[in-house]
């Protein structure tokens, strides 16, 4: 990304309606500009205490993003998400609560954020996807 482009993202006006639903947080809304203007692979996670828009953010994200899927960390297993990415391919997973999915499931997702690759075993067969954008 050039200097001028980089300008441009953090001197954007406040009518950006991505965002619009969300007062203030103004340095987290640049943040996702800066990294859905560039080309390269990014992971965001946002934490803070109940009530600080996280969620949110998501769902804005979700509505703006052609090919993004939405998960509740809560609900979501390995299985059911190894199905999804492979049915789908969505170019944004969207997880919320992932603090409350099983340890499991977290090593999974920080494998696949690591590495962009999808393995599993089958029949005593590794199959691995190559995860991109």
């Amino acid at each position: 990304m050039n200097l001028q482009r980089l300008i441009g993202i953090l001197t954007k006006s406040q009518d950006d309606t991505m965002f619009q639903d969300i007062v203030g947080y103004d340095n987290i809304k640049r943040l996702f500009r800066m990294t859905l203007d560039s080309n390269s692979n990014s992971h965001i996670l946002l934490t803070g205490p109940p009530a600080s828009a996280k969620t949110m953010f998501l769902m804005s994200l979700l509505q703006h993003l052609k090919n993004s899927y939405f998960v509740d960390g809560g609900n979501a297993t390995k299985a059911g998400l190894i199905d999804y990415l492979f049915e789908n391919q969505p170019g944004y997973l969207l997880i919320d609560e992932i603090d409350k999915s099983a340890p499991k499931h977290q090593t999974f997702l920080l494998n696949l954020m690591e590495t962009g690759i999808i393995k599993i075993r089958e029949s005593k067969i590794d199959i691995s996807v190559f995860a991109t954008r």
